[in-house]
């Protein structure tokens, strides 16, 4: 370190901590109940080129609608609550997963594992090459090193929360910000406009934001022109989140978190995301106490950057002190607050400059690493249901104010007790991996971890990193301004086309328009396709809504039958307990709601033309089927037929 030309590219940072991330994986195992669906968007923005979702036969579902993950849109389907950030940014590793494995295969859910972990990553590049700049190589080195032991970074590069990609997203951002140039704050734009796209509570780091590129300007005309190419780079993902939400719900204005809000008070929110010993900040993360001394130094030269990092907290402080759920539900520390980390390590650099101050770094990072051991390498999730269902504490927020209830103490007595571990990289094979898969993941991790350190034993100082190449500084930016303006335009003509199209307009989509007693109105269907063969699946959706409140559980069956005057029996069939995996007494009545069959067609039919007879029963008590209004009938039968060709 005594050496002045040794200087470690970013890069080389960046593959080390991608190594040591990627080699905690918890193979396919999400850890979140957010990431499990949020991999569903992303199956289906790859599978079916939409962001609608099919819900499969999951134990789970009913819980998963209960609590709003998975809602109806304006046309019945199937929607995550999330926005499309995390998706989108995954469908690269799904698509992967997906040549080394099949569709919805194993390693598709191992590949899109892989994000939290790479971005964690290149988090910890960026700050690395940030801190360099600001402080030196030997501080840098520091705060990387504290960054990735000592906080729960390591942890959340193993979850697939949105945390890892905010916290990419917010710092990239910031760091294209500070270079020169319209092209880097288009940039820098884009960027934090991402991690708004990604969760609308990133939404909290815009004013820091605003507020930086203030103090960057020496005009107000500079100013106000920096602020200009900001908000066009910004305006792309908006624009993306505002059809997003029409697409869903028939509105720019109405999102995923309807019936939620912000009714926690501040002086039980903003202690407990710092100080309360479940999911307190300086318990969770002690070297951001470094971050007072080193912003009293950083201040007569840099106070942006300060200014910046402050604003940050106390943006995210103010939102999530406000929120509902401000300690984050079933997580590891101050969930919210992972992607200011970064930021309270970036101006801490300058406590790092004397022996004492070292130590001390010494001492926070040693406490910081074995707070952090035991969330690394154990189940929060296990922890949690131990916690509210075996011991009986309260699932509230407040619960994490009692010392008793931590994590860090619970987790450690799994840990020493061996149960409930994580790492999975040893045993992909059991987790559905194919053996050649999961050695070349192995191989692939080694051989980043010794790119990354040769690059680290062999840097020297002298190629800076260039954020913004100078030829892009004429072009990028009218670029993203034709953009934004395209993407606005797609949002108003999706907009006004959900206004003004009915439902019955939307190609492939069949109206039917018949009721069961006067209650229940099967609206439409749709099916993937009519001629298949023995073995093959047919995919239908019906769409159904309850005009009154039904007070009796009912089924839906789902026959085929032949198309002759035999037809009375079925040939293969599918019944759904609760369509659309919500008990009919709890459908909110007008409300579309969307059901999927996925019809297996017995290998034993034989060719021919069938039709499909829908029709409900009562299931509890048993008490028949629901005759049709008007024919008296027991069941509608669809106007399509289906051809089975031989195979």
């Amino acid at each position: 370190m005594r050496d002045p030309t040794f200087h470690p590219p970013a890069w080389s940072v960046g593959l080390l901590l991608a190594a040591l991330f990627l080699a905690l994986t918890p193979g396919t195992d999400f850890g979140t109940i957010d990431g499990e669906v949020a991999y569903w968007a992303t199956a289906a923005l790859v599978e079916e080129g939409s962001a609608a979702i099919l819900l499969s036969g999951s134990s789970h579902i009913e819980w998963l609608i209960e609590r709003g993950f998975v809602q109806t849109g304006w046309d019945g389907r199937w929607f995550i609550r999330y926005n499309l950030g995390q998706p989108l940014f995954a469908v690269p590793f799904y698509a992967a997963g997906r040549l080394a494995g099949g569709s919805g295969s194993p390693p598709t859910r191992l590949f899109v594992n892989m994000l939290p972990a790479l971005a964690m990553a290149g988090t910890g590049a960026l700050l690395y090459e940030w801190a360099a700049r600001l402080w030196g190589v030997r501080a840098a080195l520091w705060i990387i090193g504290l960054f990735a032991l000592a906080t729960p970074a390591a942890v959340y590069a193993r979850l697939f929360f949105a945390e890892a990609l905010i916290g990419f997203c917010l710092l990239l951002g910031f760091r294209l910000m500070s270079s020169s140039g319209s092209v880097g704050i288009a940039l820098g734009g884009l960027a934090i406009g991402w991690a708004v796209l990604t969760r609308e509570g990133a939404g909290a780091a815009l004013p820091a934001a605003g507020l930086y590129l203030l103090l960057r300007g020496r005009t107000w005309q500079e100013r106000l022109r920096s602020l200009g190419w900001w908000g066009i780079g910004l305006g792309i993902p908006l624009s993306i989140l505002i059809w997003h939400n029409t697409y869903r719900f028939g509105s720019p204005l109405l999102h995923g978190y309807q019936g939620e809000g912000f009714t926690s008070s501040l002086l039980e929110g903003v202690p407990g995301l710092l100080i309360s010993p479940g999911r307190g900040l300086l318990f969770y993360a002690p070297p951001v106490l470094l971050a007072l001394p080193g912003a009293a130094r950083l201040w007569p030269s840099d106070r942006r950057i300060v200014l910046a990092a402050a604003g940050l907290l106390a943006g995210y402080l103010a939102l999530y002190g406000r929120w509902w759920a401000w300690d984050g539900g079933w997580a590891w520390g101050p969930r919210f607050l992972v992607p200011v980390i970064p930021f309270l390590l970036l101006i801490s650099g300058g406590a790092l400059d004397s022996p004492s101050g070292r130590r001390v770094a010494l001492g926070l990072g040693g406490l910081g690493f074995l707070i952090e051991l035991p969330g690394i390498l154990t189940n929060h999730n296990a922890f949690h249901s131990w916690l509210f269902g075996d011991r009986g504490y309260p699932d509230i927020p407040r619960i994490w104010f009692q010392p008793e209830a931590s994590p860090i103490l619970g987790q450690w007595r799994f840990l020493l007790n061996g149960t409930d571990w994580v790492l999975a990289l040893h045993r992909l094979e059991a987790q559905g991996i194919p053996s050649s898969v999961a050695w070349g993941v192995r191989i692939g991790i080694l051989a980043l971890f010794g790119l990354g350190l040769w690059g680290f034993t062999r840097g020297r100082a002298g190629a800076r990193w260039q954020m913004i190449p100078s030829e892009l500084e004429v072009g990028v930016p009218w670029g993203l301004l034709a953009g934004m303006i395209a993407l606005n335009a797609i949002v108003a003509f999706g907009w006004i086309r959900a206004l003004q199209q009915p439902f019955c307009g939307d190609p492939g989509r069949v109206c039917v328009g018949q009721r069961f007693e006067g209650q229940i109105e099967l609206v439409a269907f749709s099916m993937q396709a009519s001629v298949v063969q023995p073995g093959d699946r047919i995919g239908l959706t019906l769409w159904l809504r309850v005009l009154h409140p039904v007070t009796e559980p009912l089924s839906v069956y789902v026959h085929v039958l032949p198309d002759d005057e035999s037809g009375h029996v079925q040939v293969f069939q599918e019944d759904h307990e609760h369509p659309a995996f919500w008990p009919l007494p709890r459908w909110t009545p007008g409300r579309l709601y969307s059901d999927f069959y996925a019809l297996q067609v017995p290998d034993s039919v034989a060719p021919g033309i069938y039709r499909i007879k829908v029709g409900l029963y009562r299931r509890s008590p048993p008490g028949g089927r629901i005759p049709v209004e008007g024919s008296g009938e027991d069941g509608i039968l669809l106007p399509v037929r289906i051809t089975v060709v031989p195979p």
